[in-house]
């Protein structure tokens, strides 16, 4: 079984510490995937990309594929839309990851190490998704603790607890489908609410999942809702989705930036991606 990471980003330094926090979370990614995609999306062109930059192990299991400005301005022009857009950049990455299964993460997660995220697997069915609910730890906390350990997605565990308490989700095992997904008072369009809150650090699926539901829907250029979103196409599409706190996954906290403008969510029911979707016949 062959498993593919997606993650994205833009050196920007977005939250103060993206290199810092990055060493972590893209050497736990390449210790445990066999594949990992990085999109930079939008970098300066006088900057290289942020993996560049990053002392990482494992290189060999790395693709990088660039996005940089004046393609970015060729392919959309003026178009309303964030530096750092994620759902156009997680799509590239899913296009072209070649795994069984694909995890759309970010690179300021610490994922689970590979034996405990095949405990996960064998339950993951096609059609049907996991998201898993993260536990906040400190870069401070990580640098004093580990060093430059490059294993830390191995001894996590040990040291904050197998299952940590997690106040994202109310359960430690959630299930979300048609049949209890919420609905607005005209009853036309279910409504978005995801299982637990930063649903995007890491949702797993089925590679035919993820193209069945066409990926991340590229209408929502902006911020927030995205993430919620795919799990409601995965949903409306006949699927499940299913929320859990193990294994452990952990997101370096850092500084935000609220500034930008908000996703409309009155959308189409399922997608209005085309077969181009992921710039399919542009990359």
């Amino acid at each position: 079984m062959k498993l593919t990471a997606v993650c994205c980003g833009r050196n920007d330094n977005y939250g103060g510490h993206l290199i810092e926090s990055g060493f972590y979370s893209v050497n736990s990614m390449l210790k445990t995937f066999d594949e990992v995609i990085y999109v930079d999306w939008n970098t300066d062109e006088n900057k290289k990309v942020l993996t560049d930059e990053i002392d990482l192990e494992n290189r060999e299991k790395l693709k990088v594929i660039e996005v940089r400005p004046q393609l970015v301005k060729k392919l959309f022009g003026d178009k309303k839309m964030q530096p750092m857009c994620e759902v156009m950049a997680r799509n590239i990455g899913i296009r072209r990851a070649t795994g069984d299964i694909i995890v759309s993460t970010n690179t300021d997660i610490i994922v689970p190490s590979r034996r405990y995220l095949e405990l996960l697997i064998k339950d993951l069915k096609e059609n049907m998704m996991f998201t898993l609910a993260r536990q906040n730890i400190e870069l401070d906390h990580l640098e004093k603790q580990f060093g430059k350990n490059c294993d830390i997605n191995e001894l996590l565990p040990n040291i904050f607890g197998i299952i940590p308490i997690n106040n994202h989700i109310t359960s430690p095992f959630l299930i979300m489908d048609k049949n209890i997904i919420s609905k607005h008072p005209d009853d036309t369009h279910p409504s978005l609410s995801s299982l637990i809150r930063g649903c995007g650090d890491f949702q797993m699926a089925y590679n035919s999942t993820w193209h069945k539901i066409k990926g991340f829907e590229e209408t929502m250029k902006k911020r927030f809702y995205t993430d919620t979103h795919v799990q409601y196409k995965v949903i409306m599409s006949g699927g499940i989705v299913k929320t859990t706190n193990f294994p452990p996954v952990y997101h370096i906290n850092h500084d935000r930036d609220d500034t930008h403008e908000h996703n409309d969510i009155s959308m189409d029911p399922f997608t209005s991606n085309d077969e181009t979707w992921g710039l399919k016949d542009t990359l």
